[in-house]
């Protein structure tokens, strides 16, 4: 009988079906929302990709930068100069493309991880995400950080397995891109150093599969940052709007429940008023570093809380879609359709979070040759929670973990009959824990935080 966890051995006929029926529902969204208008952070990725089209390079308000990683706005500029337009059409419509790709890899690691029955499972809950199927049409980063985030995982997952050496660079290379599109994870190319040895592979093995795999991840990467260097006059590395994040998330005017809105504050409250315009992008970066952590020095009980509650704004209800929603920038649809819309994201994300740490709690406590890949995607969690919960905690944070948590939530579906019968079992108690949080913090964002507001746009 053909081993189901050993990738490459067929394909179940029931997988393209769900991506058959995925595609339709992806042209239904692109026609509904293809004229949609550019909001904030896509006004500059548009604006980027452009000046890269006609010849202006990598600039921003008519000066080269290194205000946004480089990959997504390179993406666009190689799509706009095959399609001969600049038209955003054109990467909504090959980002409705893309994304169906990502169920493919869901169900490839989740049948690597579990099984059949949970790769297609995991596939059929991504396929119909309802977050991503806006975020599609959205020209942002998400559709193809995901996916190359969850490629790095699949090819780390089949390293895990069988200790092939092309895998793993093949994995650290999908992470240096993933980088290069979003530079939050980039200490997780430690983490996996680390799980290489996992088993006791001997030092030497451990030591060459380690350069392996960081090497492939600085040959991706490495380029960009001397690039940045040069251009700011100071070390640089991918990017040059984290400093200030960090620092409009840890300063005098920091929003309280909502600390990414800084931007929205008055312009003599903005943190560019603390940054002379004579610095470049570089040094107003160290100086925004500095200063953040001055203002979390001085005041360490306050950015305490302010770090709790941005670390729970991470793990919050997915409110940017239905905040868009509700601001008009998906037209104008009744208020009926306005609350379903709002169950569906909920709920889905609920659930999939939920059923996902049931999942890996269960796993984290069943020894087995999957260890190492359970604690990894553990420090992607730790590491998606940490790193904003120092910034601008946001729900967005989340999403590019959500082809895991479909995987473990279709494997928690699958024992949920061991679930039950284990109620009493440490693990149950460790996912119960959990699930209260949760809870905790989705009661408060929708009763104290969010209900007003909407209530108040509807």
């Amino acid at each position: 009988m053909a081993d189901l966890r050993a990738p490459g051995t067929y394909w179940d006929r029931r997988l393209f079906w769900i991506l058959g029926a995925g595609a339709v529902v992806r042209l239904v969204f692109l026609y509904a929302l293809g004229d949609l208008s550019l909001w904030m952070d896509e006004k500059q990725y548009q604006e980027i990709a452009v000046n890269l089209v006609e010849g202006r390079g990598f600039a921003l308000d008519g000066e080269l930068t290194s205000w946004r990683p480089p990959l997504y706005p390179f993406f666009l500029a190689t799509l706009y100069t095959l399609m001969s337009t600049t038209d955003p059409v054109v990467v909504r419509a090959f980002q409705a493309m893309l994304s169906l790709v990502t169920p493919v890899v869901v169900y490839l690691l989740g049948r690597r991880l579990y099984g059949e029955r949970v790769g297609l499972g995991a596939a059929l809950l991504f396929t119909f995400y309802p977050s991503f199927l806006f975020y599609n049409n959205h020209v942002l980063t998400e559709v193809l950080f995901t996916l190359l985030l969850t490629l790095t995982a699949y090819w780390f997952a089949g390293y895990l397995d069988g200790r092939r050496l092309p895998l793993l660079a093949a994995s650290g290379a999908a992470l240096g891109l993933a980088v290069l599109t979003r530079e939050i994870f980039w200490p997780i190319v430690a983490v996996m150093a680390l799980l290489v040895g996992h088993g006791k592979p001997g030092v030497s093995t451990w030591a060459w599969h380690s350069a392996a795999l960081l090497l492939s991840f600085l040959a991706v990467t490495t380029p960009w940052v001397i690039r940045n260097t040069g251009l700011q006059g100071t070390f640089t590395l991918i990017a040059t709007n984290g400093g200030p994040v960090f620092y409009a998330g840890n300063y005098e005017h920091t929003p309280p429940d909502r600390p990414w809105r800084s931007h929205a504050l008055s312009p003599e409250l903005k943190v560019r008023r603390f940054l002379p315009a004579n610095l470049t992008e570089g040094e107003r970066q160290g100086l925004a570093f500095r200063k953040g952590l001055e203002f979390i020095r001085d005041h360490r009980w306050l950015s305490v809380r302010r770090a709790v509650i941005k670390a729970a704004n991470v793990w919050g209800l997915e409110r940017a879609v239905v905040g868009v929603l509700l601001k008009g920038g998906y037209g104008h649809p009744g208020r009926a359709t306005i609350l379903t819309i709002t169950a569906l994201i909920f709920g889905f994300s609920a659930l999939t979070i939920l059923g996902g740490m049931t999942g890996l709690c269960f796993s984290l406590f069943t020894p087995g040759r999957q260890m190492p890949f359970h604690l990894y995607f553990s420090a992607l969690i730790v590491i998606s929670t940490l790193i904003p919960a120092l910034t601008s905690g946001h729900p967005r944070y989340h999403l590019p973990l959500m082809p895991f948590f479909s995987v473990y939530a279709a494997h928690a579906w699958t024992i949920r009959q061991d679930v039950w019968n284990g109620r009493r079992s440490r693990p149950f108690k460790v996912a119960a824990v959990v699930a209260g949080l949760l809870f905790a913090i989705w009661t408060r964002e929708i009763f104290f935080v969010e209900f007003q507001r909407f209530i108040q746009a509807l």
